[in-house]
C-alpha cells in the first residue's frame, strides 16, 4: 500500500506549524532588540494580523511606546504578513 499521499498530506502541516513558530521567534527577537528585553514566545499570540502580548503592564508600556517602529521592523523582515496592530 503507498503511503506517500498521507506523508505529503502530513507535511503540508508540519510547514504550517514550522512557519507559525518561525515567525512568533521573528516577533519576539524583534520585540527583544528594539525594547532591550526577553519576551518569552508562549506569552505572544499571532492572529489575523494582530499580536497579542500578555506581560506585566510595565513591560506592555515599552512596547506600546516602540510599537510603530516594531511594526515597521516586522515588515521589513516578513513582508508576506502584514501585521497591522500590537495589543
Amino acid at each position: 500500500m503507498d503511503y506517500n499521499h498521507i506523508t505529503s498530506f502530513l507535511d503540508k502541516f508540519k510547514k504550517l506549524l514550522f512557519q507559525k513558530e518561525e515567525i512568533k521567534k521573528i516577533v519576539t527577537q524583534t520585540i527583544r532588540e528594539e525594547i532591550n528585553h526577553q519576551v518569552d514566545d508562549n506569552l505572544i499570540k499571532i492572529k489575523d494580523g494582530y499580536i497579542f502580548i500578555q506581560v506585566s503592564p510595565v513591560l506592555r508600556s515599552e512596547i506600546m511606546i516602540h510599537k510603530q517602529r516594531i511594526l515597521i521592523k516586522l515588515k521589513s523582515l516578513v513582508p508576506d504578513i502584514n501585521f497591522l496592530d500590537i495589543k
